[in-house]
């Protein structure tokens, strides 16, 4: 009886102790849209991506280093794309898609930081900023990136962009991608889907 009460009461103690599930939180907002079940917002139709393609200067140059905000050669070759992107945007994101543009988990690049998470909406599991690679982005010949790789506001109207990311080795030949523009309500503009 004594080794059965003291069986029970292990067991108890070592629920009691089990690690606590802590809710998903973005940034210190509290608990994300993901964690709450929310319906993403709409991006205005002000927001919007229209063209977006892999530049001929792609694994042939080396400007920018692995960390985010390097804007500085690090001896390895970028991925390098070209985009146009009418503002108001504060965010962008290169993911991998299927054919239809469905994103799912792969290549991630993104110009948020942090503890800042990627939408749910682009197909991940929880991702955040500082474990994706950045998106160096360069407008009329230069970098216009914020603190630590940030976008900052891009401003409303049409802006021709060059994007620069951090060449990790996992984005295969023959792989869909998407460049996603988060507009400043946080809903996401989707561009063309392309073949790299």
């Amino acid at each position: 009886m004594r080794a059965a009460l003291a069986f029970l009461a292990a067991l108890f103690v070592l629920g009691a102790c089990g690690p606590a599930r802590e809710p998903e939180t973005t940034a210190g907002t509290g608990p994300s849209r993901r964690a709450r079940g929310d319906t993403p917002p709409v991006a205005p139709d002000s927001t919007k991506v229209t063209a977006f393609s892999v530049d001929i200067e792609n694994l042939n140059v080396d400007k920018i280093a692995m960390r985010d905000g390097g804007i500085r050669p690090d001896g390895n070759r970028d991925l390098v794309f070209r985009a146009t992107v009418e503002g108001p945007a504060d965010a962008l994101y290169i993911v991998t898609t299927s054919e239809n543009g469905e994103p799912h988990y792969g290549f991630r690049a993104d110009t948020i930081v942090g503890h800042e998470e990627l939408p749910s909406e682009l197909g991940s599991v929880v991702d955040v900023g500082r474990l994706t690679v950045w998106i160096a982005v360069v407008e009329d010949g230069k970098f216009i990136n914020g603190e630590g790789g940030t976008l900052g506001n891009l401003a409303p109207g049409p802006h021709q962009l060059k994007l620069y990311v951090p060449n990790t080795g996992n984005l295969q030949p023959g792989s869909h991608l998407r460049l996603y523009a988060r507009a400043p309500n946080g809903g996401l503009a989707k561009g063309p889907v392309i073949r790299y």
